[in-house]
């Protein structure tokens, strides 16, 4: 007796298993993103005054993946926090020497002056119910958190954890 078996549809089948794969993977890149973005979030949360640091936490893709990134316009003070600063002295804005200019009208201006105005010569801050005032202040520095870099070291382990659900809900008893 003779048996002959005859195998057809192979290619179709392996052209669909690599296309499952790579959607399985890309979910899986996609649901990483949502957890390093609510990750950023929740530590950039930490450190709350306005909410401008927590609000300004956005992701957007980019070729290749994800970017999980702050929105420098809405918190430009997030690259001092996360990295931190040195100690340095810190001025009025409009302090220090001015360059002159001429407007539309011809007129000389100062640089950092506004039309009309004086330079600032003292930082003001709220303290003890009144202002305290100074010429300069001499920061110490801040150590800085840096929240992106944990996220960044964060994230293989989730992807791979994405990954893994679905095999392992597959392999498990009853599936």
């Amino acid at each position: 007796m003779k048996l002959d078996v005859k195998l057809t549809g192979a290619e179709a089948v392996r052209r669909q298993l690599l296309r499952l794969g790579a959607q399985s993977t890309q979910k899986a890149l996609d649901k990483t993103v949502v957890d390093v973005e609510a990750y950023v979030m929740r530590e950039a949360g930490q450190h709350t005054r306005t909410g401008a640091l927590f609000a300004s936490v956005d992701k957007r893709r980019i070729p290749g993946g994800w970017e999980v990134f702050h929105d420098l316009q809405r918190a430009p003070h997030a690259v001092f926090v996360h990295w931190g600063t040195k100690p340095h002295v810190i001025r009025p804005k409009a302090g220090g020497d001015y360059k002159s200019y001429k407007d539309a009208d011809g007129k000389t201006r100062r640089k950092g002056i506004p039309a009309g105005g004086r330079a600032r010569v003292a930082l003001r801050w709220p303290s003890g119910g009144q202002f305290a005032f100074a010429k300069e202040v001499r920061h110490p520095g801040y150590k800085g958190d840096p929240w992106m870099v944990r996220a960044a070291q964060l994230a293989p382990a989730l992807f791979a954890r994405h990954v893994q659900d679905p095999i392992n809900r597959l392999s498990a008893p009853g599936a």
